[in-house]
Order: C-alpha cells, then sequence, then structure tokens
C-alpha cells in the first residue's frame, strides 16, 4: 500500500476548491439535480444546461492543426494539492459541476486506455479514505477506453462526493446477495436484476489488502473482457467505480445516446444532462434504457462462467 495521505487532506481541498474558484483558474458550474425512478433504483440527473453553451474552437484552413494540449504534465499551481507517492499526483478538477471533485494523475503519461495497476488501485483505496464532505462518500470512478466517457486520454481516476443517503446502482445490486464460487475471493460478481446492460459487482472487504483489491478487480476484469469478445467488440472500453464497500465494472459499446453522453458515473446512477431537453429525454426513454443503449447486453450465467 502507499503512504496514507495526510489527515489534513480533506481541509486542504477544500481551502485549495475556493481559492482556485476565486482566482478563476477552476470554473465551477452549478447544476440543479432531479431525481428520475427506474424500479428500485434512483438515477440523481444533473442538469448543467450552460455546458451546451461552451464555445467550440475554430481554426483557419491554412492553420496546421495544434499537438493536444496534456493539462496533466504539468498541472496548474492552483489546482495541484500533493503528491502520492512517487508516482501520483492529486489534482483538482479545472471543470466542475461537484464541489471538491479532484483526479489521481500518473506524474509521467500512462495511456487512459490501459486497466488499473495494482499500484493504481493501492492509490484508489487511499484517496477513497478522505472524508472531504459532511454527510458524504467519496465515489471513484475511472473511464477507461474511447466509448467509455474519457475526456483526457492520459491516465486519471477521478473522485467525487456523492450522499451518505444516495444509493447507487451496485449498493442495491448488493443486497440482491453474492453467488459463492470456489475462487480465490470465494465470492461471483453479482449484477442488478432488474439492469439490461452487462456490469458486475463485488464488495470489499474493511482494511483491504492490496492483493484484496487486485483479486477483485481481476475477477471483475475478466468477465468484463469476455463480454466485450463474446459481443465482437473491435475496442476495449469499460467504466469502473469504486466506494468504501464495492467495486463495480460495465462493458461499453458506444459513448453516448440521444445526444447524452455517459460515463462512469452515469453507469452507477448519476448521469449528467446538458440542457433541459436532455433531461427530458432521459425521463422520457428512462435512465435503465439510455445506460442499456451505451453498454452491451448481458451474457447467461453459464456463458459467464464457462472461461473461469
Amino acid at each position: 500500500m502507499l503512504p496514507p495521505l495526510s489527515d489534513t487532506f480533506p481541509d486542504l481541498i477544500r481551502s485549495k476548491f475556493s481559492s482556485a474558484v476565486d482566482a478563476g483558474s477552476l470554473t465551477f458550474t452549478p447544476t440543479t439535480e432531479k431525481d428520475v425512478p427506474a424500479g428500485d433504483l434512483i438515477f440523481r440527473v444533473r442538469v448543467a444546461p450552460s455546458l451546451a453553451q461552451k464555445p467550440v474552437p475554430t481554426r483557419e484552413h491554412d492553420e496546421a492543426p495544434k499537438a493536444k494540449f496534456n493539462p496533466f504534465l504539468n498541472p496548474e499551481p492552483d489546482l495541484f494539492l500533493c503528491d502520492l507517492g512517487d508516482r501520483y499526483s492529486l489534482i483538482l478538477n479545472k471543470f466542475s459541476i461537484v464541489p471538491y471533485h479532484f483526479l489521481c494523475i500518473t506524474k509521467k503519461f500512462e495511456p487512459q486506455r490501459a486497466p488499473l495497476s495494482e499500484e493504481d488501485l493501492s492509490a484508489t483505496w487511499e484517496c477513497l479514505q478522505a472524508n472531504v464532505k459532511s454527510g458524504s462518500r467519496l465515489l471513484a470512478f475511472y473511464n477507461c477506453g474511447e466509448l467509455s466517457g474519457a475526456s483526457q486520454e492520459h491516465k486519471h481516476i477521478q473522485f467525487i462526493p456523492v450522499p451518505n443517503d444516495l444509493k447507487l446502482l451496485p449498493d442495491i445490486a448488493l443486497s440482491y446477495g453474492i453467488p459463492v464460487s470456489k475462487d480465490a475471493i470465494g465470492q461471483f460478481p453479482t449484477s442488478h436484476p432488474g439492469v439490461a446492460f452487462a456490469h458486475f459487482v463485488l464488495p470489499v472487504p474493511k482494511n483491504p489488502s492490496t492483493d484484496d483489491l487486485v483479486m477483485r478487480f481481476s475477477s471483475l476484469l475478466a468477465r468484463t473482457l469476455t463480454t466485450l469478445r463474446e459481443q465482437g467488440q473491435r475496442t476495449i472500453s469499460f467504466n469502473f467505480a469504486m466506494t468504501k464497500d464495492w467495486m463495480f465494472l460495465a462493458p461499453r459499446g458506444q459513448e453516448s445516446y440521444g445526444g447524452v453522453s455517459v460515463n462512469a458515473t452515469g453507469m452507477v446512477g448519476l448521469l449528467l444532462a446538458k440542457s433541459e431537453e436532455q433531461l427530458d429525454f432521459i425521463k422520457n426513454t428512462g435512465p435503465l434504457e439510455v445506460t442499456a443503449r451505451v453498454g452491451l447486453p448481458r451474457i447467461t450465467e453459464d456463458e459467464q462462467q464457462h472461461d473461469y
């Protein structure tokens, strides 16, 4: 495991967030929230019309294309929080719709299309210990691959506070119970029976070792890759999400549906609408249908298990 974050980290992130907003280094976009029921699930939709009004950069016909800017190779000082070991830095998200949204980035470039490593999982667990907002728990998420909703190619794991009383899809999935297996973990990943898209959830024990985290991620990733292969996907894209209680993976088949882009937060129950029209689309179509369209269909239990 990596060394733990300082006990003062929650105070640091709160003070740096306020100062970065005041300095204009961080753009915070206020949103409204709408809860959309879907069976025994509640999808919380953040509505941010101003995000749809961002100007799109253009260039003249004779202007050569510029190399894509990587904001993580030299983070802005106003956004920098601290280092985590020798490999990672923690920074504030420059464009936030959730207060105290921060990122764990690799100091050197590593591709966002790569699965999480043992060190990545250890860093994720250390970050999840921070109590950055009263009455909330941290949600970690990682968008892997071109169809996952990732916005940057440099590896980064994101963290946002989520109210303790908001039950996300994995919370409800675990309430249905975990099948028992004979593998090293002693459990098969579970899924919510009322959700059409393929997804896999495992509980995380209290005070897990790095091996505990790696075994769970490996088990979820194996089933995710099997689903991608069985359904003929040519690229590997998936969403990862994690709290101190569970770990979640879902393979992806497309990045958006009906103009609504979906990343890992959307797959676990936190969608973003950039207009009232998008909100109406989510409500009329149903959040489970939206997420099913960007995910992949579930395969049968026998198909899930035949490779293991």
